[in-house]
């Protein structure tokens, strides 16, 4: 995101409703995994916005001292909380796209292209306690072996050295 667009965006909803959208989105988080686990799912879809809207008029409430009940004030509230409910759900969105999925990632996937992707995670948990308490070249040929196993179709002596190779260094470097 350039600063150009960054600015755009604090401009469109200000600071103040995107503080408020991270409050709304850990709410709705906590929410969701608590008193709200047996509700439909479907309501999570909404329950941003309206928190949104109660939030932004507590917000509204302590920020003025008052709370407006003009046509303009009601207005005002309801255009913070939907914004703040629509950027909480930006924000859930980048979560759930973006980072959850690397959080959990295996980094042995990207490299076993050599093997079908159905066994992937069969041969990434098969590499992983092969190595257990190996050090070395032991490592290196437990790795290899392993490998040749899973495989397909079957890898030349110097592309499974190669391969090995490389997945020594992550399974070293993640140790």
């Amino acid at each position: 995101m350039s600063v150009i667009e960054l600015y755009g965006v604090l401009h469109r909803y200000g600071v103040d409703v995107l503080l408020l959208a991270l409050g709304v989105t850990v709410l709705t988080s906590i929410l969701k995994k608590t008193v709200m686990k047996s509700v439909n799912r479907k309501v999570f879809v909404f329950l941003p916005f309206g928190l949104g809207i109660l939030l932004y008029g507590i917000y509204s409430l302590l920020g003025k001292g008052e709370l407006s009940f003009t046509a303009e004030g009601l207005s005002a509230i309801l255009e913070g909380g939907l914004s703040a409910g629509c950027a909480a759900t930006l924000y859930y969105v980048v979560y759930e796209q973006f980072l959850r999925g690397k959080l959990k990632a295996d980094p042995l996937l990207p490299l076993l292209e050599c093997v079908p992707e159905a066994r992937r995670t069969e041969a990434s948990a098969a590499l992983s306690s092969a190595v257990r308490g190996l050090e070395g070249e032991g490592r290196l040929s437990a790795i290899a072996e392993q490998l040749s196993l899973f495989a397909d179709p079957p890898l030349s002596e110097e592309e499974l050295l190669l391969t090995a190779g490389i997945v020594k260094e992550v399974l070293d470097t993640i140790a």
